[in-house]
């Protein structure tokens, strides 16, 4: 049986080319009802726990902390990032500031720029929508590849009153990988328009062929070891760049190349949240690269080596199917994902 005669959601050339030429194609109802609620309430309760888990972070907080100077910074129990270097990195930075958008008359700033990962590891909402939706098959025709890998997820939610920016950026710094069959999913879990922090794309970057530092998305300071260039100021110089952004709704997404590079708007709104989760994919030109700066990743189980496939337990081949209307999902409900004991995760010294 042909790969073809499993697709259930068939993109048309438009939408391929876009995606090849703009780096960046927005797709309009692809995420069932179902899947969305599932991720509410996944977010929901990785929002609850935001004080009492090693990788949840409230950037919103950390870089108020930061502007302000304190000794040290209170994250709670999380401690997947060095926050020694995060102090580091923007004391050695003659550039850093605030990346920020004004709220008017806002008061007293409360909002929270909630961030966490691995949730596929935890809730199996998420590794459903993540495996067993539509998503890997629509990533295997962007990205024209005959078998695809799912690298992990993140969630991000702006609550209203944050000004908080997400820096422009680029992915593929971060993640320990090398080739160029990557993608990241953007879902929103509520509608986001202009007011309440809707993401930003430079059109066409993915093709400037520059790999550029990992910055610490809170600002655009970079680790000064990095062997990479720092991206461009693009905060600062906006009309120099083609920059596209979507208005979207629950059950639309945006799909951007792992190099196209990116970054979000502040929720300047009063009542709208914006609740999103982006989950990554790699396709068959993807190996393994312990590369110098990359975001160690939280509770691996096995050791990849340098250019091996991503044939790992960590990096589940989610397309195609063994067979047309196969789960990948549920092969992991009863399955250790995470250590007993968060010494197992490695710290991350940010930016490096």
């Amino acid at each position: 049986m042909s790969l073809r005669t499993q697709i259930k959601h068939q993109l048309n050339a438009a939408q391929i080319e876009a995606f090849e030429t703009d780096g960046v194609v927005c797709l309009k109802n692809v995420i069932t009802p179902g899947e969305i609620e599932g991720l509410r309430t996944s977010v929901m309760h990785q929002m609850d726990k935001l004080s009492e888990t090693h990788t949840a972070y409230d950037f919103e907080s950390i870089a108020q902390q930061v502007w302000a100077d304190k000794e040290a910074y209170d994250v709670g129990a999380a401690d997947r990032f060095d926050m020694a270097d995060l102090r580091a990195i923007i004391e050695h930075d003659s550039l850093a500031r605030p990346i920020r958008d004004k709220i008017e008359n806002a008061g007293v700033n409360n909002g929270r720029f909630f961030y966490d990962a691995a949730g596929w590891r935890t809730f199996g909402d998420i590794r459903a929508a993540a495996m067993d939706s539509v998503l890997p098959e629509v990533c295997a025709q962007l990205l024209r590849s005959e078998y695809i890998n799912f690298w992990e997820d993140t969630t991000f939610v702006k609550e209203p009153l944050t000004g908080q920016r997400t820096a422009f950026h680029q992915d593929y710094s971060y993640f320990q990988i090398e080739g160029n069959k990557c993608c990241i999913v953007w879902i929103p879990l509520d509608p986001v328009s202009a007011e309440n922090g809707p993401m930003e794309y430079i059109r066409g970057s993915h093709l400037w062929n520059e790999t550029y530092a990992p910055n610490i998305l809170i600002g655009q300071s970079v680790d000064p070891f990095s062997p990479f260039p720092r991206c461009p100021d693009i905060e600062a110089n906006e009309q120099d760049y083609d920059i596209v952004s979507f208005d979207v709704e629950p059950g639309d997404v945006i799909i951007h190349h792992v190099m196209t590079v990116h970054g979000s708007r502040g929720n300047v709104s009063r009542s709208k949240p914006r609740r999103a989760i982006s989950f990554r994919y790699c396709g068959d030109d993807i190996r393994y690269l312990d590369r110098p700066g990359a975001v160690v990743q939280p509770y691996l189980q096995e050791k990849q080596e340098d250019g091996e496939s991503l044939y790992s337990k960590d990096y589940p081949l989610v397309w195609p199917r063994p067979f047309p209307g196969a789960k990948i999902a549920p092969i992991f409900d009863n399955v250790t994902l995470m250590p007993n004991t968060p010494e197992k995760m490695p710290t991350q010294q940010l930016g490096r």
